[in-house]
C-alpha cells in the first residue's frame, strides 16, 4: 500500500469519525430536549469522538472495509461503503415528556444531523470550488475532503435508518408497529447478524447506493452545483 493510498484512507476514515460524532451528539441533544438528561449527566452529548467511540465498530470494522481492499494486487483501490456504529447513546424513554413521539424524535435525530452536515458541507464545497479557482491544489484537495464528508454522512443517514435492531430505523418500526418490548430484545440479539446477511445476500446495498445518489444529486440540484 503506496502513501498516497494509506492518506486517502485516513481522511475517508476522519470523514467516518465526524459524522458518527455528530450523529452521536444530536441523538444526546434531542433526548435532553425531550427531558431525558442520561446521555448529558454520563458526558455524551458532545461532538468529541473519544466520547461515543466503540473499539469493534468505530475503529476495527471501519478500518477494515477501508484498506482490506486496497491490500489485494493493485494496492490502489479503497472501499467507498463503510459501516460502523459507536456506543450507543444511553436513553432512559421513562424521562421522555412525550413517549412514543420524543422516542421517535430520539432515533431520527442522528440520521437527520447526518443529512443536515451533508448538505452545509456541499454549500462549503461551492464556496471553496469558487473563492480558490486560482489556487487548483488547495481547491481539489479540500474538495475532496468536503465531498467524502457528504458521501459518509449521507451514508450513515440512511444505513442508520434500515428497519433492523439496534439500528435508528427499528425504533420506528418498534413504534409504528406497536411491537412488544420482548420482541424488540429478542430481535435485537440477532439484529447484527440479520444485518450482515441483508447487506450481503439481498438488494439492500444496491439500495442503498442507490439513495446515496438520489440524495446527492437532490442537494446538488437544490444549490446548483
Amino acid at each position: 500500500m503506496n502513501a498516497s493510498v494509506l492518506a486517502n484512507g485516513l481522511i475517508f476514515y476522519f470523514c467516518f469519525i465526524i459524522a458518527l460524532s455528530f450523529h452521536e451528539f444530536a441523538h444526546a441533544w434531542v433526548a435532553s430536549r425531550c427531558g431525558d438528561n442520561t446521555a448529558k449527566a454520563l458526558g455524551r452529548l458532545t461532538i468529541n469522538p473519544l466520547a461515543h467511540i466503540d473499539p469493534l465498530g468505530t475503529v476495527i470494522l471501519p478500518l477494515l472495509m477501508i484498506f482490506l481492499p486496497a491490500l489485494g494486487s493493485t494496492g490502489a483501490a479503497l472501499s467507498s461503503f463503510v459501516i460502523g456504529w459507536a456506543k450507543p447513546v444511553p436513553v432512559d424513554p421513562r424521562n421522555y415528556r412525550r413517549g412514543i413521539r420524543d422516542d421517535n424524535l430520539v432515533s431520527v435525530a442522528g440520521p437527520l444531523s447526518n443529512l443536515i452536515l451533508a448538505f452545509i458541507t456541499l454549500i462549503l464545497f461551492k464556496i471553496i470550488s469558487a473563492g480558490f479557482a486560482q489556487d487548483q491544489s488547495f481547491a481539489d484537495g479540500f474538495s475532496q475532503f468536503l465531498l467524502n464528508l457528504v458521501y459518509i454522512n449521507i451514508l450513515l443517514a440512511w444505513f442508520n435508518m434500515i428497519p433492523i435492531p439496534p439500528l435508528d430505523g427499528s425504533h420506528l418500526l418498534k413504534n409504528f408497529t406497536r411491537m412488544s418490548y420482548q420482541t424488540y430484545f429478542w430481535l435485537s440479539q440477532w439484529g447484527i447478524w440479520i444485518l450482515i446477511i441483508a447487506l450481503n445476500f439481498t438488494p439492500l446495498r444496491k439500495i442503498l447506493v442507490l439513495l446515496i445518489s438520489i440524495t446527492i444529486k437532490a442537494m446538488a440540484f437544490v444549490l446548483r452545483l
